[in-house]
């Protein structure tokens, strides 16, 4: 169907339908029917006598790119539902503009985008097309599952590959001259590994603990960052000591800052 949406002419061959009331489809059904497309003109095969003719103006219709490259113009149809109920085919034209309203001379001002729907026809039969297996059908798919299969970097001879130098100039990378003047004589700042702080070693609990204290008594309020730094301890496991002696204000002047809990407070750990 996309393919023939793009015909944008009228009267036009777009398929020759072959109906064979004796033989039975692949699906055991009766009779067994065939959908033949207007060949590639530009195919120098000979088409067999057996298969439909098309006049020369008949709608060849190229497969996009979502077939692959794959040019199918043979097609079996099965009937899936020989009777369909409450299917209809709409479409829609360009609103003719109505007469003026009664009691005025002119009519209300046309716009180009209403619309009117129409119905077009009635569902009676649902069909599947599937590509017919045939010889040229199975000579596509190999060409294409070769070109699909086929690296697109290949091994080339250095003269062909466009090398400066050719072989010298391999020689001379390899040997540690720079063929560029000054391409590594200024070296870009390396940035610091994200992740860095996670990879510092634990000090024991006790000694943290202290850390801790002694980093509260210089000042009562803390962000997480200043103590990572103090402490040079994982963020992970110094919010985990962290959770058991201070408290996180979530809201207020202090937002996003720790100060130790009201029971360490109280023992005189933090001035007051």
């Amino acid at each position: 169907m996309a393919r023939w949406a793009a015909v944008d002419k009228e009267d036009v061959h777009l398929a020759t339908i072959r109906i064979y009331q004796s033989t039975m489809s692949s699906s055991g059904r009766s009779p067994r029917i065939f959908l033949f497309l207007p060949p590639d003109p530009n195919d120098p095969t000979p088409r067999a006598a057996n298969l439909p003719q098309f006049p020369p103006d008949a709608a060849y219709i190229p497969a996009g790119e979502g077939a692959g490259g794959v040019q199918v113009d043979r097609y079996e149809l099965d009937m899936v539902n020989e009777a369909v109920e409450n299917q209809l085919v709409v479409a829609e034209r360009p609103k003719d503009p109505g007469p003026p309203p009664p009691g005025t001379a002119t009519a209300h001002p046309y716009n180009p985008r209403a619309r009117t729907t129409i119905l077009t026809g009635r569902v009676k039969h649902e069909c599947n097309l599937r590509p017919l297996f045939n010889d040229s059908y199975r000579r596509q798919m190999r060409e294409r599952s070769r070109a699909y299969n086929t690296p697109r970097r290949q091994i080339r001879m250095i003269e062909e590959a466009g090398v400066s130098g050719g072989r010298g100039g391999i020689n001379r990378l390899s040997s540690g001259v720079n063929t560029g003047s000054f391409a590594d004589m200024i070296k870009s700042k390396q940035k610091p590994a994200k992740g860095a702080f996670e990879r510092m070693a634990r000090m024991p609990r006790n000694q943290l603990l202290d850390l801790l204290f002694q980093l509260f008594r210089e000042q009562p309020r803390w962000s997480i960052k200043p103590l990572r730094e103090r402490t040079q301890q994982p963020e992970v496991y110094l919010k985990e000591i962290l959770n058991e002696i201070a408290i996180l204000n979530r809201s207020g002047e202090y937002n996003g800052t720790w100060e130790l809990s009201e029971i360490f407070a109280r023992e005189g750990v933090s001035d007051p």
